[in-house]
C-alpha cells in the first residue's frame, strides 16, 4: 500500500462529515484544532471537493494575494472577495485577542458566503465573541489502523512487533510515528524497536504537563499480600481478549484503591500496567489547577489520553486533586472528569489511590465510576512474612537465611512501607560495620521505627472503620489483628 493510501483511511472518519455537515447547516467560521497541518489540509479538502481551495498564512499572505500578511486585512480581503471559495487561514490563534481581527471574523460570519471560513491551529482559543458564529472541530490523532498502513509503508516486521509498535505508536501525529518508525527500523531486536517508539511517545506527552509516561517494572509477585486484589486483576487481563466483547464482555473500566498509607496502594497501580500488558501513564492534578485554564487543562489531558488508549491511567492520591475545596475552578475540573469517566469509550482502565477516602465526593465513589472499590488494611502476620521476603530478595538476600516468619510476627500494626524501611536501615547498619547483614540488624533497626499507626492511632482506626463496610478487602485474610483491641 503506498504512503497517500495510508492518510486514506481518514476518509471513512467522523472528521469529514462533521465538517460537511456544519457547513450545510451554515456555520460562518470553522476551528479545526490540530497539529497536523499538512493531513488537515488533505482531508478539508476531501470535504469541500470540487470547491477552489485559497490558504493563508502570516509568511505568505493568500494563496491569490501574496501581499495581504496581517490577519485582519487577510480576513476584510476574503469577505470582499470570491464568495464561492473555500478559505483556509493556519495560525490565527496568535492574533485572537486582537479587537480588529475579531470584528473582521465578525464580518465575514455576517457576509453571505458559499463555503466555511476554516480556521486550522493547534488550539481552541476562540474569543467570546465568536462563540455563536464559530464552531470548533478536534482532528482526532491517527487510529490503529492509519499506524498500521503507515508501518507497512517504512519498515518489516514480525505480525506480533507490528502489534506492539502499532500500540507503542497510538498517541502520535502521522509524522511523528513516520519519525518514530523509522528509527525503530534502525534497531535489530523488537524490544529495542518498541523501546524507541516508545521513547518517542514520551516526547510527545511530554507536552502535556498534567501527564508523564511511566516506566513500570514492578509486577504482582513483587508485592506482598493483597490476594484478592491481585486475583481481580489478573482475571480483567481475559476481558481485553479479541473476542471478549463478542462475549458480552466490557472491557475494564478501572478501580480505586484506598486504604491506609503505605501500605502498597501506588504499587499495585504500577504492577497494574504490567499485568495488563499496557502503558502507564500518570495524571498529575497538581499540573491540571497549574494551568492558566484548568478547565481546558483537564479536557486536553483526557483527549490526550483517549489517543494513546489502550493505556492504564494513574491517579495517585486522587482526594488531592478531587476532594473538593469548594471553588468555581475546582468543581469545574471534577465535573469536567467525572463526565469523561462515565462516558469515555477508549479502553483506558483508571488505577486511582486515596488516603484520605472522607474528602472523597460520593459522586466519585458511586458504582460506575470504577469497577471495584478495594481497602487495603495493615498487612496480617502472614502478609507480613511475603513483603519482608519481598525486600529482602530485591537487595540481593535469601529470606531464607533469616527468621522472616518470627521478625514478621513482632511487626504487629507495620505497614509495607515501614517494613521496607526497616530492611534499609538495617543494610545501612550492616554496611557501617563492614558485616553482612544479620538477623541482629533487622531487630535493633525494628526496635528503632515507631508505626504510623500508633503515632496516628484515631486517624488509622476511622480509616479502617470506613473501609469495613464501603468497600472490598484487597486481602482475603481478615484474622488480622484489630489495632485497638482491649
Amino acid at each position: 500500500m503506498t504512503r497517500q493510501a495510508s492518510s486514506a483511511v481518514d476518509v471513512g472518519a467522523d472528521f469529514i462529515p462533521e465538517l460537511r455537515a456544519l457547513a450545510a447547516a451554515g456555520v460562518p467560521i470553522l476551528c479545526v484544532v490540530t497539529h497536523e497541518e499538512r493531513r488537515a489540509r488533505a482531508l478539508i479538502g476531501h470535504a469541500f471537493e470540487g470547491k477552489r481551495v485559497l490558504e493563508w498564512t502570516a509568511t505568505r499572505g493568500w494563496t491569490d494575494d501574496a501581499g495581504a500578511h496581517d490577519p485582519a486585512s487577510a480576513i476584510e480581503g476574503a469577505t470582499r472577495g470570491d464568495r464561492t471559495a473555500l478559505r483556509l487561514m493556519f495560525d490565527v490563534h496568535s492574533w485572537l485577542g486582537d479587537a480588529r481581527v475579531v470584528r473582521a471574523l465578525r464580518d465575514w460570519a455576517l457576509s453571505e458566503r458559499d463555503a466555511p471560513l476554516v480556521l486550522v491551529m493547534p488550539v481552541a482559543s476562540l474569543p467570546l465573541e465568536l462563540d455563536r458564529d464559530a464552531r470548533v472541530v478536534h482532528l482526532a490523532l491517527p487510529s490503529a489502523y492509519m499506524l498500521a498502513t503507515l508501518l507497512d509503508t517504512e519498515i518489516e516486521t514480525s505480525e506480533a512487533s507490528r502489534d506492539a509498535l502499532v500500540r507503542g505508536a497510538l498517541g502520535l501525529t502521522l509524522d511523528e510515528a513516520r519519525r518514530a518508525f523509522r528509527l525503530a527500523g534502525t534497531h535489530s531486536s523488537p524490544e529495542g524497536a518498541l523501546a524507541r517508539v516508545i521513547h518517542e511517545k514520551r516526547g510527545a506527552l511530554r507536552r502535556n504537563a498534567c501527564l508523564e509516561l511511566i516506566d513500570s517494572d514492578i509486577g504482582l509477585d513483587e508485592i506482598g499480600g493483597l490476594d484478592v486484589l491481585k486475583g481481580w486483576l489478573q482475571a480483567r487481563v481475559l476481558a481485553f481478549a479479541d473476542d471478549a466483547q463478542a462475549f458480552g464482555l466490557e472491557k475494564p473500566r478501572g478501580m480505586l484503591v484506598s486504604g491506609v498509607q503505605g501500605c502498597g496502594k501506588s504499587l499495585v497501580s504500577k504492577a497494574t500496567a504490567r499485568v495488563l500488558s499496557l502503558p502507564l501513564v500518570r495524571l498529575d492534578f497538581a499540573e491540571v489547577f497549574a494551568a492558566p485554564s484548568a478547565e481546558h487543562a483537564i479536557h486536553e489531558a483526557m483527549r490526550t489520553v483517549e489517543a494513546v488508549a489502550p493505556v492504564v491511567l494513574w491517579v495517585d492520591e486522587i482526594e488531592k486533586g478531587l476532594g473538593g475545596s469548594g471553588d468555581a475552578r475546582h468543581a469545574r475540573v471534577f465535573g469536567a472528569f467525572l463526565t469523561w469517566m462515565q462516558e469515555r469509550r477508549a479502553a483506558v482502565f483508571v488505577a486511582a489511590t486515596a488516603n484520605e477516602v472522607d474528602r472523597l465526593p460520593p459522586e466519585l465513589v458511586r458504582r460506575g465510576r470504577f469497577d471495584e472499590i478495594f481497602f487495603v488494611d495493615l498487612p496480617s502476620p502472614a502478609e507480613r512474612v511475603q513483603i519482608l521476603a519481598v525486600h529482602l530478595r530485591r537487595r540481593g538476600r535469601d529470606p531464607g537465611a533469616y527468621p522472616i516468619a518470627e521478625i514478621a510476627r513482632e511487626l504487629e500494626h507495620w505497614s509495607g512501607a515501614e517494613v521496607e524501611q526497616m530492611v534499609l536501615s538495617a543494610l545501612f547498619r550492616a554496611y557501617a560495620e563492614h558485616v553482612e547483614l544479620s538477623e541482629k540488624h533487622l531487630r535493633a533497626s525494628a526496635r528503632e521505627l515507631v508505626p504510623l499507626a500508633t503515632l496516628y492511632e484515631e486517624q488509622i482506626q476511622a480509616l479502617r472503620q470506613w473501609g469495613q463496610t464501603r468497600a472490598r478487602r484487597a486481602s482475603a485474610d481478615r484474622k488480622t489483628l484489630d489495632l485497638f483491641a482491649d
